[in-house]
């Protein structure tokens, strides 16, 4: 467990300083409560957005969900970041889904608080 919470700091401090590619308002509001200062939703705006990111330091993360639709997205997203010589990093996304054993975005601060909880109960037993 702490191995996890180690690593899941690691991610979010990854996820705050960097710009953050997500699909769609909840999931935004989800990260933004985690920490993330730079969160874009992309979804039907992927090149646009993209393209707004030029000249951007650093690799973008991109944060889509973990289903079908998520993964063609961050499919898409890794092109055109790097169609624009931008680092992607999809890693982030599914490491983090990982540890808070998520497939959406939008529930990333509840799966957090959840995490959180079961961290302090383990260090109480």
């Amino acid at each position: 467990m702490k191995e996890k919470y180690k690593k899941l700091l690691r991610l979010l401090a990854v996820l705050e300083r960097s710009v953050v590619l997500v699909e769609g308002k909840r999931d935004k509001k989800a990260l933004e409560e985690l920490g993330c200062r730079r969160v874009i939703t992309v979804s039907g705006r992927v090149r646009d957005v993209c393209e707004s990111l030029e000249g951007e330091q650093g690799r973008v993360v991109i944060a889509t969900d973990l289903d079908r639709s998520g993964n063609e997205l961050a499919r898409m997203a890794r092109e055109e970041l790097e169609a624009h010589s931008l680092g992607a990093d999809s890693e982030t996304r599914v490491l983090l889904a990982r540890i808070l054993k998520m497939r959406y975005f939008e529930d990333a601060k509840r799966r957090y608080d959840e995490f959180i909880e079961e961290v302090e109960t383990s260090k109480i037993g």
